[in-house]
């Protein structure tokens, strides 16, 4: 088991990127059955926009705290103090904006059911991981600190933190995927309701 998760985690984006294109190519040539009103469809996309908008700058929060410390340092600051697994916690919620922006029960139903059974197995690994590094620190940490729904009694932040520049430069383009995804799906919807992009099949 442990080194399916090793390999798991050590290809993850790579496997992410695969499951994003099959996803991308589903959603290209389908439509879905529910037609929502003018009104409903905006709020759904109003919904979804806050959802990516909060993902994507809570995942920059995140990442300015873990570029150039994340594999020699225990992070327990910022995003970090009150939940261990901020990263994951915030692409859960850029999951859901973008499964609501589909505008399909089905293929939302999908990523969250993708996510649930894949990243709570990393994100064990991960943390059998950090507690091999830094022993006794990192059991004490995740004793007080919740995995992932944060705890916001327990917010706590630095006057001053050092970024590694480059890094996180690295990590903030990387970051762009959520809201240029969910930019390309507003487009297809609009694309497949005025009959411009073909559509080969329907999905719920």
């Amino acid at each position: 088991m442990k080194w399916i998760l090793g390999l798991s985690r050590k290809y993850r984006i790579l496997i992410t990127r695969i499951l994003g294109i099959l996803a991308a190519l589903l959603i290209l040539f389908s439509a879905h059955r529910w037609h929502p009103g003018p009104l409903q469809q905006m709020g759904l996309e109003l919904i979804a926009f806050v959802l990516v908008l909060a993902a994507t700058f809570g995942r920059i929060w995140t990442l300015s705290y873990i570029s150039g410390h994340k594999k020699k340092d225990l992070i327990t600051e910022g995003p970090y103090s009150m939940m261990r697994n901020p990263l994951y916690f915030f692409s859960f919620i850029g999951v859901i904006g973008l499964g609501i922006a589909t505008l399909s029960i089905f293929l939302l139903t999908v990523l969250l059911i993708t996510f649930a059974l894949y990243y709570p197995l990393v994100i064990w690994h991960e943390e059998g991981q950090l507690t091999e590094v830094h022993g006794e620190a990192y059991r004490n940490y995740r004793r007080e600190v919740p995995s992932f729904l944060p705890k916001p009694s327990l917010y706590r932040e630095p006057a001053e933190y050092p970024v590694n520049a480059r890094m996180f430069r690295k990590a903030f383009l990387s970051v762009m995927w959520f809201p240029l995804i969910f930019l390309f799906l507003l487009f297809l919807n609009h694309l497949h309701s005025l009959a411009i992009w073909p559509v080969l099949f329907i999905i719920p």
